[in-house]
């Protein structure tokens, strides 16, 4: 996101491209979007469903992409994955080399690439794969024959999909409630006044969205994140203790 726009003026833009894809659906059978992050995937839904419109449908090449294109068909269309506008890229390059997700995208953003013509970037053993938009995918093949200092090969081919592992710590214990200031004061180990203070001034972002009251009540499957103290879900939710406090699981994404 661009730091001198606001969220508010982001989300504008947002739902007026949104809006506009839905008006041009019907005329062209399809429209398709940029890439999409987590955030703005959430946000251009509810603003479908605000519309109560239902033919659309998101794709990122991987499972559990994060960043996705966004498709909007009209009535008794149905788009396949192959008709979206992307290629997965597969990097190859000697197993001995440690290569990370920033080290590939630093590469693309040098060539003055959008970061919204770029999906998600997977690591393997020795390969990586990036979802790209097919508007940039020869801009890439062609410029790029090295990440940092590690030559690679560059393929428009490939034979399996990289499984993207997200790792997840385990945090179990007991809160008061569920409002937002006692589940992050638990999981950050932090005082609840303290944790009210950071909310009121910076805020906490519930399912990307920012939240700035304390008393907000989380719900299972919540995605909490505050800026510099990482991102967690709330994965289970099981039981009350005699003394009323309520057990619960969250993952603290690694």
């Amino acid at each position: 996101m661009n730091d001198n726009i606001s969220l508010a003026e982001e989300d504008k833009l947002l739902f007026s491209r949104i809006n506009d894809m839905v008006r041009l659906a019907g005329k062209r059978g399809s429209v398709y979007s940029f890439f999409l992050n987590a955030r703005e995937c959430v946000a251009a839904e509810a603003e479908l469903k605000r519309l109560m419109y239902d033919n659309y449908c998101f794709y990122g090449v991987f499972k559990n992409a994060e960043r996705k294109m966004l498709c909007v068909f009209k009535e008794y269309f149905y788009p396949e994955n192959s008709d979206f506008p992307m290629t997965c890229l597969t990097f190859s390059y000697r197993k001995e080399n440690v290569l990370s997700h920033r080290d590939f995208l630093g590469a693309i953003m040098a060539l003055r690439i959008k970061r919204e013509t770029v999906g998600d970037i997977v690591i393997g053993d020795g390969m990586a794969q990036i979802a790209v938009s097919d508007s940039v995918k020869e801009v890439i093949m062609n410029d790029i024959r090295k990440i940092g200092s590690v030559g690679v090969n560059i393929f428009d081919r490939y034979g399996t999909i990289l499984e993207k592992i997200q790792e997840f710590k385990e945090i179990k214990g007991t809160v008061a409630s569920l409002r937002l200031d006692s589940v992050l004061s638990f999981v950050l180990n932090m005082s609840r006044s303290r944790i009210s203070g950071i909310i009121k001034a910076i805020g906490a972002e519930v399912n990307y969205f920012p939240k700035y009251d304390c008393s907000y009540n989380l719900s299972l499957g919540d995605i909490i994140s505050v800026k510099g103290f990482g991102k967690y879900r709330l994965e289970m939710i099981s039981g009350i203790t005699k003394k009323g406090r309520i057990h619960i699981t969250v993952f603290k994404y690694c």
